[in-house]
């Protein structure tokens, strides 16, 4: 059964990099007048911050168990990525974690190569669809926002593949422009909502974050959007009535090829 409205709840932290214990109580403080959500979304490594350097922790040993008691505690999806060690091999995991403490999880397919990611992550290969409350929600990770036919939505019987298309990155300020035309694109292209959580600070190697979070309509349309370089949570709630509507009026998806 749709659950005609879903009520998200966007968190753009300030990062310090690796430092797992202050980050996450920043977030906590965060979130302290946040209730009622139906999904809070957190950003790319939001425990440490985007690697710069081989990573020493296996984050489902002190961060996930986080997560979980998190989740519990607000009765709602939490989400966001982090670093996990598997058969010896690290992703960059998009976890997806229900209030049962049931986890899902998405591994970011687009390692960044002009950073030193590639050196320490393993790439996913398989896309996921999060089915939440009637909702149907495909998670992309950072760098993934540039490459369109792995975010590629789809259309049978009448039917889309996913409704929202949701990121989380570490983007940084100086490629803003690239960040704010491409999520827009994407809403559009794909004739979903775009949920996009980004975060500020900087890095060790003084890359600087300032975060833009934001969620976007169908149609393109800017629904909030965090200020630069501030702390803060976003909340909107979104309507599956006027995504049908919109869908019905313009079904775009009818000729993709």
């Amino acid at each position: 059964m749709i659950k005609e409205e879903l009520h998200i709840s966007i968190v753009q932290p300030e990062i310090r990099w690796n430092d797992i214990g202050t980050n996450l109580q920043h977030i906590e403080e965060l979130l302290t007048e946040v209730s009622n959500s139906d999904l809070i979304i957190l950003p790319e490594m939001f425990a440490t911050g985007f690697t710069v350097c081989a990573p020493t922790t296996d984050d489902a040993q002190s961060v996930l168990p986080w997560m979980k008691r998190l989740s519990a505690r607000k009765q709602c999806v939490v989400t966001g990525s982090i670093s996990i060690m598997e058969n010896s091999k690290r992703y960059n995991r998009l976890c997806w974690v229900l209030p049962d403490g049931t986890v899902g999880y998405y591994d970011k397919r687009h390692l960044f190569p002009k950073s030193t990611e590639p050196q320490y992550f393993e790439p996913g290969d398989k896309r996921e669809i999060f089915q939440y409350k009637g909702w149907r929600i495909c998670p992309q990770i950072c760098y993934d926002l540039r490459f369109p036919v792995w975010s590629r939505n789809w259309y049978h019987e009448g039917k889309f593949g996913y409704d929202i298309l949701l990121y989380v990155a570490n983007w940084p300020a100086i490629r803003s422009q690239a960040w704010n035309t491409l999520l827009r694109a994407r809403a559009i292209e794909n004739q979903v909502y775009v949920a996009a959580c980004n975060c500020i600070g900087k890095d060790p190697t003084h890359c600087d974050y300032h975060g833009e979070s934001q969620i976007i309509t169908p149609e393109g349309n800017i629904l909030c959007k965090a200020e630069g370089h501030h702390a803060q949570v976003i909340q909107r709630t979104l309507s599956w009535q006027s995504l049908e509507r919109y869908r019905e009026r313009f079904c775009f998806a009818e000729d993709w090829d």
